[in-house]
């Protein structure tokens, strides 16, 4: 790890995707865990204030922190750390979270389903890396990623049991958040 980052023991980290429901989950547990640690991944830093930006794609950081809420962001990058890396940004910031220490760790606008879309209206299509994103209704019908990407959520989930979240497969994997 190239960075001395903070331990957050016993705490709550919320981690925040960018998939439509994004806005209403943060709100349903942030309410919940006030105190709770905030970590954005991607695009979502801004719709919600966030403590910590993380991403596999730390080549895009400077663009992430310009649209940031907090325009103090720190970033957490997935290549910093010793994890296991293709299971979506998402599954990296919930790896770091675990390495961090966070003793509860709740995913919001990450159901990780692909197709979903972005609370943002976001491009589905990434001109720089000449695909389509995530959230296209394309993304699971042209590539294997998706299958590639939930087979590494569940190797993640047999590891973290402190994960828990809010939509989709990956509630279906760790298991909801009840509060």
């Amino acid at each position: 790890m190239d960075k001395n980052y903070p331990q957050y023991e016993g705490q709550t980290a919320i981690i925040c995707g960018s998939a439509p429901s994004l806005l209403r989950e943060f709100e349903e547990v942030r309410v919940r865990r006030l105190n709770a640690i905030v970590i954005g991944v991607n695009e979502s830093v801004s719709g919600v204030w966030c403590d910590y930006l993380c991403s596999y794609h730390d080549e895009k950081f400077d663009y992430f922190k310009s649209i940031s809420l907090n325009k103090d962001i720190e970033t957490l990058s997935s290549k910093d750390y010793e994890i296991m890396i293709g299971g979506t940004s998402c599954g990296d910031a919930i790896q770091i979270a675990d390495k961090l220490g966070f003793s509860e760790i709740i995913m919001v606008g990450a159901p990780i389903n692909g197709r979903d879309g972005y609370f943002n209206d976001t491009p589905l299509y990434d001109e720089e890396y000449g695909m389509n994103r995530f959230g296209s209704d394309k993304y699971s019908i042209e590539t294997t990623d998706l299958d590639r990407n939930q087979r590494v959520i569940k190797e993640i989930a047999k590891k973290l049991p402190q994960v828990r979240s809010m939509s989709g497969f990956t509630k279906q994997v760790f298991g909801g958040f009840n509060g």
